[in-house]
């Protein structure tokens, strides 16, 4: 990766080494007959903030907006999160994006008995991972409110750290114990980093797992997906979760990324596109989550796109991240 000097001349690292997440395995076990939408990642993160508000919130107003304790309030910075008075990028959005991802089951399941289990994995970033306890607490929350209209009812079973790199879990949370283990499981991004050797650099398939809708040059990629535009997203996102959740740096020389991801060719094409519609409490109206799911092979030279690849496993690609949209895995060609 090309390196960042600061104003004092100095060699500043890459945000791809600086950048941090951890990944946890959650299960729940229905308390009585669920009936649960295919996709479920607008179920949990819809009903995961209502939760998570009501343990929180101080003033109860639909937004953040004129609260007094804003800047110290846990929902306001997870789920409300806006750039700071002093931010030097993107100050001019209302919102940046947040530093926790829900990855819904892949299945398409949708009933479930009294005593099954449901799982699905959470993925923190940067200073969110230290929110960890508050997204416990939620979650069992959320349990005893219940999900979807029908107000399902459910128990937090277990949660476990992953390993991203090894898929090995280690104990976090078990309700029998009621107890949270501290385990030190983030990964840094130079981890992914060490692993670009044991990518082919001139060929690769992105196997697009959940429906992914990226905008490139001022429309969404439904026909086509080129690397250009995954790259064009990728570090876009990466720059503000580092900016805003992580160590603060911002690096400008990613955007020269996108200009080598034009010599990247789509060499093959599978995807087809996946309706996915949810209701909005907040804007009173369903709102669109689909997008297409499929493989797409590429072929030119990965070698300095890779770390930003690998890191968008972890982080998602495109729009409505935090619903689990953009999940996708690179295969080895």
């Amino acid at each position: 990766m090309k390196a960042i000097v600061n104003d004092k001349g100095e060699k500043q690292k890459s945000i791809f080494e600086e950048f941090k997440f951890a990944k946890y395995h959650i299960t729940l076990k229905a308390k009585e007959h669920m009936i649960l939408p295919e996709f479920k990642g607008s179920m949990l993160r819809g009903g995961f903030g209502h939760a998570f508000k009501r343990i929180c919130c101080a003033n109860r107003e639909k937004t953040c907006d004129g609260c007094l304790i804003k800047q110290s309030c846990p929902y306001a910075y997870v789920f409300e999160t806006a750039p700071p008075e002093d931010a030097e990028h993107m100050a001019a959005h209302y919102k940046v994006p947040h530093p926790y991802i829900f990855e819904p089951p892949l299945d398409d399941k949708t009933e479930y008995s009294v005593g099954e289990l449901l799982d699905f994995h959470l993925i923190l970033i940067g200073k969110g991972i230290d929110y960890l306890p508050y997204f416990i607490f939620a979650i069992r929350e959320l349990g005893e409110i219940g999900i979807t209209v029908r107000r399902h009812k459910f128990e937090l079973v277990s949660i476990y750290a992953v390993d991203c790199l090894t898929n090995e879990e280690t104990l976090v949370y078990l309700a029998s114990d009621n107890i949270v283990h501290a385990q030190k499981v983030s990964l840094t991004g130079l981890a992914l980093i060490d692993k670009v050797k044991e990518y082919n650099s001139h060929q690769l398939t992105l196997n697009f797992l959940t429906p992914t809708r990226v905008k490139y040059q001022g429309s969404y990629c439904f026909n086509e997906i080129p690397m250009a535009a995954i790259i064009q997203n990728l570090t876009l996102r990466s720059n503000a979760l580092s900016y805003f959740h992580g160590s603060g740096i911002w690096d400008d020389s990613l955007k020269d990324l996108k200009e080598l991801a034009l010599d990247v060719a789509v060499t093959k094409s599978y995807i087809k596109r996946r309706e996915v519609l949810r209701y909005s409490n907040r804007q009173g109206q369903k709102d669109s989550l689909s997008g297409i799911v499929g493989k797409v092979s590429y072929e030119g030279n990965f070698e300095p796109l890779l770390p930003a690849l690998l890191l968008g496993q972890f982080i998602h690609v495109g729009s409505d991240a935090v619903f689990g949209c953009g999940k996708y895995e690179i295969n080895h060609d």
